[in-house]
């Protein structure tokens, strides 16, 4: 029973993972990132059903080389039109990922997971103690 308990537990955590991963990879392209300015080539426009629209932008920029790169985000519906310039950050080592605006909001999500994996301890602690009552 220790291994489901486990496991559950395991999954749980599987979206505070991801969620710290993107907030340090954030961190390390703002502290270590080249600026640099990029053209926007291509708009994206996603519409969740009976939900917010969203755009994913496409960029394209030169890197240190001289060499172009192109990479994407994601934005508001409408923010950004194709052909302008915008500014990016990006890492030497993986220039498909860029960052191009202030602070995105992932302490909501990271709050929600810490949230999600306290909820799914406590569960496990509860299941244990029912089975064992």
């Amino acid at each position: 029973m220790i291994i489901l308990y486990i496991l559950l537990i395991v999954i749980g955590a599987i979206p505070l993972w991801i969620t710290v991963r993107y907030i340090r990879l954030e961190e390390r392209i703002r502290l270590h990132g080249i600026s640099t300015t990029g053209t926007i080539t291509n708009i994206k426009t996603t519409r969740y059903s009976r939900g917010p629209v969203s755009d994913r932008v496409h960029v394209r920029y030169d890197g240190l080389s001289g060499q172009g790169h192109t990479a994407s985000f994601v934005s508001k519906h409408g923010k950004y039109r194709s052909g302008r310039t915008v500014p990016v950050k990006y890492l030497p080592e993986k220039p498909d990922k860029i960052i191009v605006e202030a602070k995105r909001g992932y302490w909501s999500m990271l709050v929600f997971t810490i949230l999600l994996m306290l909820f799914i301890i406590f569960a496990v602690y509860k299941i244990d103690e029912m089975l064992k009552g």
